[in-house]
């Protein structure tokens, strides 16, 4: 089982959160968001119905400023709606009488030990911050349960007073969202390629999380800091949903929705590695990362979407017709390659 520790001085922490104990605290009521971001798919903004979720807290003594453990994950079950309520019945938790919480929240595929046992044990485990957790993203993503399972959030709250409504727990994406179109190109039609799969190739899909409790959101070094790949980290193809349209034009940034989504980890792929394989009409075509002299690996960050728009021709090629890059859930795009019609092989 993965060990925890949550700070150097467990003897000040224990006291600290026996401090400001009255009978007439408030109970801890606590929601989520993902920011407002669309997410997980093209039109929802929230956890979904049945996630589970993990809350940390560490309490800010009001006097001398010293931070100490509160409680330990706190095992909480998402409505879909935005609302958050008790794994265990009665498992209430009180704010102190005065003093401020720093709340710190995960949701993700974290699995089980060698032992079949939750590798976060709720209201044992202590915070992740030196060893870390694994989260494992899954290698057939084109059920929803899947797609959604693949998903790491982690969502700080700082400096929290005590208040009787619920308090928000604006989840961040901590992984990468790939999305693929296919176009019918010459001699093609949707019907054509009505059969066609796609997958992301030899990819890294598990990750380690190790949270920095001051990590900036907006920092691409901070929430890279925050992610490594264990030793024998499975890595292995990723299956997508195929999306088909007849035209290019159909799928433009305004129009996201005809995208296919994968969630992967944040890894860098080489220069002239496959990266995104189409199997249509009995061949594989292969979307290649370009290789030339001013081109670059292509980086996938935390947080971001890659778009990949695809064009598949009777013939059997397949090219690049347009990437871009945003920020994920939002509709302003940067090229990687403005003009790069080279990227593709066929086997």
């Amino acid at each position: 089982m993965v060990a925890f520790c949550a700070c150097s001085n467990e003897e000040a922490r224990r006291a600290s959160s026996q401090e400001d104990v009255t009978t007439d605290q408030l109970p801890i009521l606590l929601g989520s968001n993902l920011g407002g971001e669309l997410t997980r798919s093209n039109n929802a903004t929230n956890l979904i119905n049945g996630d589970t979720v993990y809350v940390w807290a560490d309490m800010i003594n009001g006097a001398t400023s010293a931070v100490g453990e509160y409680f330990k994950a706190w095992a909480l079950r998402a409505n879909g709606v935005g609302g958050l309520s008790t794994l265990a019945a009665g498992n209430t938790k009180l704010f102190p009488a005065t003093n401020h919480l720093n709340f710190y929240a995960l949701c993700g595929n974290f699995g089980v030990d060698a032992l079949e046992q939750p590798i976060i044990e709720a209201e044992v485990a202590d915070f992740p911050v030196t060893d870390g957790i694994r989260h494992t993203v899954m290698s057939d993503q084109t059920t929803p349960e899947a797609y959604y399972k693949s998903d790491l959030l982690y969502a700080v709250v700082p400096n929290q007073e005590p208040v009787s409504s619920a308090v928000v727990l604006p989840f961040k994406h901590l992984l990468a969202r790939i999305q693929v179109v296919l176009v019918a190109g010459d001699g093609m039609s949707i019907a054509d390629l009505s059969t066609a799969t796609v997958k992301l190739v030899n990819l890294k899909r598990q990750v380690t999380f190790t949270p920095d409790r001051d990590a900036d959101f907006s920092s691409q070094s901070d929430l890279a800091g925050m992610l490594s790949f264990p030793a024998g980290a499975a890595q292995s193809d990723i299956l997508m949903t195929t999306n088909i349209v007849a035209t290019a034009a159909e799928a433009t940034v305004a129009n996201s929705t005809v995208y296919a989504d994968a969630i992967v980890a944040p890894q860098t792929i080489a220069k002239g590695a496959n990266f995104i394989k189409v199997s249509y009409l009995g061949r594989d075509v292969y979307y290649r990362i370009p290789n030339g002299t001013n081109d670059e690996p292509l980086t996938i960050e935390s947080g971001k979407q890659y778009r990949f728009r695809l064009i598949a021709n009777r013939i059997g090629s397949g090219h690049l017709f347009d990437v871009t890059v945003e920020t994920w859930g939002a509709n302003t795009t940067k090229s990687l390659w403005l003009d790069n019609l080279t990227g593709q092989t066929n086997i």
